[in-house]
């Protein structure tokens, strides 16, 4: 009896899994080469997920606040506007993987974002977050940056948890995920007129669908295209307003500036940012809860 369950447990181990495929050797380190980690796909996911590249970032007194693209060992991608509330108020407050249970997470070092971006603009609406430490776990991946240029009526992917939208239904940390099309620039123009929002040159729109329950828009959300980044949500009309059209950064226009941060991480001449500044009348050296509001 006991050789037949070592047998069992011995097939067990060794029969081909499903999910073998899309589970990496070892885990990721500051060294760890993105082509050897890139997101290959839905059909390489591991389980019933989106993959390993997928998170969202978790505030330490608050739920969900944005979505988050794992791009290099210690960045990941979001939205300025998105993060740039809670950039100095981010003590203890991590970045989730949406593609397993496991108990692993990263914490927040420091924010970047572009010099030309200004709060609630969308011009140059992106952030890279720098983790203190690389994601552990076997199935943590990257994803690529866009390869394609958008034009209208090409349908794209975009993921979306609900907590911009929690008075059309409940914020859950289960990912969605929808299909929807990318607006001529000029018609979005037209239809955002008399709304608040104004179009940058960095920015793309995607049609929502007109069920506001259907709606997948939440701030710093991806927006995939093949197995590539090619958008993140930035600030705009919320699932109220489904009619409105989709307001995304388009990463083709802001790819420079995400490069040059992973270059000047990976070489060591962007530093972790120690900010004094003034607490309770008494100058302090913050060491955690301050971050770069400057850019590179």
């Amino acid at each position: 009896m006991s050789q037949i369950i070592v047998w069992v447990l011995l097939v067990s181990e060794l029969w081909p899994h499903p999910s073998w495929s899309h589970v990496y050797p070892y885990h990721i380190t500051q060294k760890t080469p993105k082509s050897r980690r890139w997101w290959k796909g839905p059909q390489f996911n591991t389980g019933n997920n989106f993959g390993g590249w997928l998170f969202y970032v978790q505030h330490s007194r608050e739920s969900i606040i944005c979505g988050a693209s794992y791009y290099s060992p210690l960045l990941m991608i979001v939205s300025a506007n998105c993060i740039h509330p809670y950039r100095y108020d981010l003590e203890g407050t991590s970045v989730e993987p949406t593609f397993t249970e496991e108990n692993i997470y990263g914490l927040i070092d420091t924010v970047y974002t572009p010099h030309e971006f200004q709060p609630q603009k969308l011009f140059m609406d992106i952030a890279l977050i720098r983790l203190q430490m690389p994601i552990k776990g076997r199935t943590t991946e990257f994803i690529k940056l866009c390869s394609i240029t958008f034009r209208p009526g090409m349908w794209v992917t975009v993921y979306a948890w609900g907590f911009d939208s929690m008075h059309v239904g409940a914020q859950n940390t289960n990912t969605k995920s929808g299909l929807v099309p990318v607006e001529d620039i000029k018609e979005c123009r037209r239809r955002l007129a008399n709304t608040d929002t104004r179009l940058s040159s960095s920015s793309i729109c995607v049609t929502n669908p007109k069920d506001s329950r259907k709606c997948l828009y939440d701030g710093g959300a991806p927006l995939t295209y093949g197995i590539e980044l090619c958008g993140v949500v930035s600030q705009g009309p919320l699932c109220s307003n489904a009619g409105h059209p989709g307001v995304f950064t388009d990463i083709n226009k802001v790819a420079g500036f995400i490069e040059n941060v992973e270059n000047g991480v990976n070489t060591g001449a962007l530093k972790r940012r120690i900010l004094i500044r003034r607490c309770d009348n008494l100058w302090t050296i913050c060491m955690k809860c301050c971050y770069d509001s400057g850019g590179l």
